[in-house]
């Protein structure tokens, strides 16, 4: 689904920006009900990734094609677009599952 994550406690739904930095903790703690979840990616991130990679390779040849001098400057406008769009799209493909207290008996 392509959704912002949500506490696996609480169900509290993160914003982008707090997505973006539970990925980089990985280990977090909610602010809702303050317990404790690991943030992970989906495995097939790369599957959702090679949709804009792809296209952006079409695009790319579609403008070599189409030009008779070559010219970098929109080919690496082009590309640069579609990575923004990945970078964009990560925290859609992020999970948030709990973790297991080894304190708790």
């Amino acid at each position: 689904m392509f959704r912002l994550p949500v506490c696996p406690h609480c169900g509290t739904v993160y914003r982008y920006k707090d997505t973006k930095e539970a990925i980089r903790k990985k280990e977090n703690v909610c602010y809702h009900c303050k317990k404790k979840f690991l943030a992970k990616r989906f495995p097939y991130i790369f599957v959702g990734a090679l949709i804009p990679l792809v296209l952006c390779i079409v695009i790319n040849i579609v403008i070599l094609s189409r030009m008779e001098n070559l010219q970098l400057l929109p080919l690496f406008g082009v590309t640069l677009v579609f990575l923004l769009i990945i970078y964009i799209i990560i925290p859609f493909f992020t999970k948030f599952k709990k973790t297991e207290d080894k304190e708790k008996k």
